[in-house]
C-alpha cells in the first residue's frame, strides 16, 4: 500500500507553481487563454473614462462659480452665472475653430483630388 502513494507523486503537473492539475505523460495541455481582440465597443468604453473626468471637472467648475455676471453681446444683454458665461464662450470658440478647420480640410481634399486627376492624365475641370 505504501508503494501506491509514491506513484501519485510521479505524475507531472500542467502548470507547476500555478496549481495542482495533473496531466498524462505525452499529452499536450490545451491552452486555456485566448487572445481577446479589441473592438469598437471596447475602445468606446476605454475612451469613456477621460470623458467622465472632464465632465466631473466641468461640474466642479459650475458649482464653484455660481455668481451672476452681466453679459452683453451685440445688442443683447443679461445676467448669467459666471460658469455658464465662460462655458458658453468656450463652446463658441470651439465651434469657430471647428468651422475654420473644416473649411481647411475641404480645401486640402480638393487639392489632393486635383493632383490625383493630373497624375492620371485627366484634365482638371475649371
Amino acid at each position: 500500500m505504501g508503494d501506491d502513494s509514491n506513484h501519485e507523486n510521479d505524475v507531472p503537473f500542467a502548470n507547476p507553481g500555478q496549481g495542482d492539475v495533473p496531466v498524462e505523460v505525452g499529452v499536450e495541455p490545451r491552452a486555456t487563454s485566448e487572445v481577446i481582440v479589441s473592438t469598437r465597443t471596447s475602445r468606446a468604453w476605454i475612451s469613456l473614462l477621460p470623458v467622465l473626468v472632464v465632465l466631473v471637472v466641468i461640474l466642479v467648475f459650475v458649482f464653484q462659480n455660481p455668481e451672476d455676471v452681466k453679459v452683453s453681446i451685440f445688442t443683447f444683454s443679461g445676467t448669467l452665472p459666471l460658469s455658464v458665461a465662460i462655458l458658453g464662450a468656450v463652446i463658441l470658440g470651439a465651434l469657430m475653430a471647428l468651422a475654420l478647420g473644416s473649411v481647411r480640410i475641404f480645401q486640402l481634399r480638393r487639392q489632393v483630388r486635383r493632383k490625383a486627376r493630373g497624375v492620371r492624365g485627366e484634365q482638371p475641370s475649371p
